[in-house]
């Protein structure tokens, strides 16, 4: 009884926000050399597209390169229930994971195997921003009272050049440098 694995992979954050489009898919787990191109080009074989979505790094060491995943809205849902087809097909070295964008609707606590889904409606459910703020205030003071475990001392453990590694990387550098010293001193000079 094997669990499958693109049902425990989260959905990032949608840069199009909009929960009503339910024809949006997510595309996760390409490989980062899968073109915008060469993906756009499969993806429109199944129907019109509305929103091509191909998300990249904005900053850091990966700047410009893939996240790994995309969002695409197809004009019609048949097109992107067929395009859901292309879960676990291989592109280049990777498997696809392809799903639903947004969940879809579930009536409220859902149970699913040992565990109780609640599904949230947005209208009653919305949560303030000052609850937000208590939120993130209180998970700071908790990251403050263990901050002891993430601390890092700055203080060397021993002066510089006083491991065994740097006193031998010494006496072999003083070495090469009197072998050289000598070499020179033997030979006299000629024109």
């Amino acid at each position: 009884m094997s669990q499958d694995i693109s049902s425990t992979i989260p959905i990032p954050e949608d840069p199009i926000n909009d929960v009503s489009d339910d024809c949006r898919i997510w595309i996760g787990n390409m490989d980062t050399r899968l073109t915008e191109y060469s993906l756009l080009k499969v993806l429109k074989k199944f129907g019109s597209l509305k929103h091509f979505d191909f998300i990249y790094h904005k900053s850091g060491v990966d700047k410009g390169k893939s996240k790994g995943y995309c969002f695409v809205s197809y004009e019609k849902r048949e097109d992107a229930k067929k395009a859901l087809s292309l879960n676990g097909k291989m592109a280049l070295s990777k498997k696809l994971i392809v799903k639903w964008a947004h969940n879809e609707k579930q009536p409220d606590n859902v149970k699913t195997g040992t565990t109780t889904v609640t599904t949230s409606n947005k209208d009653t459910d919305t949560i303030s921003p000052e609850s937000k703020i208590r939120q993130i205030e209180a998970k700071l003071r908790k990251m403050e009272e263990s901050q002891e475990d993430f601390t890092m001392s700055f203080k060397p453990s021993a002066p510089p050049g006083s491991s065994s590694l740097s006193s031998a990387n010494l006496k072999l550098t003083a070495k090469h440098t009197s072998q050289n010293s000598q070499k020179h001193q033997k030979k006299p000079y000629r024109r």
